[in-house]
């Protein structure tokens, strides 16, 4: 089925349970607002982060280091907030991941400057993508000293600017970094488009070294920003330089196509991607073997397909279960959990009377 198609078709289908293994039943999530401490330039720096982790994990949890795109003018930045992500952050951290969203410079509650504006007459995406770079790596430096990550298995993950970010990072080879996750990367320069087109293209080439990460690079379609045949020329340029790239073109999205990272429908897609990713990087995720144990241990004989995808959607999410009919609904990246649970069940209760919410998010709650 195209993945237009199933955008349209899971927004309002019918699901199950999610795994009750460890990495699965995360809820509920501890949540820290906090500043990094890093050193650019031989100065000092602070950076606003939004931490998430599964609030009952032991140990050291793998890295998810989530950074941003960038806004249209200075006084949009400095309203942006690291909260912003906390539903993609979440998602990260009820996949057994410590989430670190950052706000690098001149955004947020992170020092200053503003970064500055790149002309046509003086276009350096190098030297801009490079001072990027230099605040995630020394926000990846100073997550990996805390007691509750393991410091040999992180990720990055950035949109528009800062999905280049990541990939400038990546060529740098961190310590640690074991994969990076590219949504809709780019920079795009007003006023300047062919020549900013241009500078993009030859910049991700100098980007890919040997024995660099492996990227994942999302695109839509109909994104405003990078078009499929800008998006085209950068993928052949990173192959071309050697790079280690997975390519994931997503269906036209509405209302706007650069504008998946947080949008609900289309991180019900990409989520699924990344997850395929991290399987291949060996790193962890929902697991599908323990969905299709569950499937089979509730008796269920329709819809196993929909029934995995159900771990992968966003939160906040919900199902609800009818014992009797065997039958199962749900609904995902809703305002919130409350709201999640009442669509399942109104679903769930036009062909059944026995509903039960069974999971919310990936935590259990029907009875032993």
């Amino acid at each position: 089925m195209m993945v237009a198609r199933l955008l349209a078709l899971f927004a309002v289908i019918a699901c199950c349970l999610a795994p009750l293994d460890p990495v699965q039943a995360q809820e509920p999530l501890r949540q820290e607002d906090t500043f990094l401490r890093i050193k650019v330039d031989r100065r000092d720096v602070r950076l606003e982060a939004l931490i998430v982790r599964p609030e009952t994990e032991q140990g050291r949890l793998p890295l998810a280091l989530i950074t941003h795109g960038k806004s249209s003018s200075s006084i949009s930045m400095g309203d942006l907030r690291a909260s912003s992500y906390a539903t993609v952050a979440r998602d990260f951290a009820r996949r057994g991941w410590l989430a670190a969203v950052v706000m690098r410079r001149g955004f947020g509650q992170s020092d200053g400057p503003f970064p500055g504006s790149s002309s046509c007459e003086k276009l350096d995406l190098g030297q801009r993508f490079n001072t990027d770079a230099d605040e995630l790596e020394g926000a990846l430096k100073a997550l990996q000293l805390r007691d509750d990550v393991d410091p040999e298995r992180a990720i990055a993950i950035g949109e528009s600017a800062g999905g280049a970010a990541v990939l400038a990072l990546a060529q740098r080879k961190p310590a640690g970094l074991r994969g990076v996750v590219n949504v809709a990367g780019g920079l795009n320069i007003e006023n300047c488009v062919d020549k900013g087109q241009n500078a993009l293209v030859d910049v991700v080439k100098t980007w890919q070294k040997p024995g660099a990460p492996p990227q994942l690079w999302i695109y839509a379609r109909n994104d405003e920003l990078f078009p499929p045949s800008l998006v085209d020329r950068m993928r052949a340029a990173a192959l071309d330089g050697g790079g280690d790239v997975r390519f994931v073109d997503l269906a036209e999205i509405k209302p706007k196509g650069h504008l998946i990272f947080r949008h609900g429908q289309a991180r019900f897609v990409w989520l699924r991607e990344m997850d395929a990713s991290l399987r291949a990087w060996k790193l962890p995720t929902w697991s599908p073997q323990r969905a299709r144990e569950l499937y089979a241990k509730l008796g269920l004989t329709t819809r196993a397909e929909s029934f995995e995808r159900y771990f992968a959607a966003p939160g906040e999410k919900a199902m609800a279960l009818s014992p009797g009919r065997k039958q199962f609904h749900y609904w995902f990246g809703t305002t919130s959990l409350d709201r999640a649970k009442e669509n399942a069940l109104r679903d769930c209760a036009k062909t059944a009377t026995d509903c039960v919410v069974a999971f919310e998010n990936d935590r259990s709650v029907l009875p032993d």
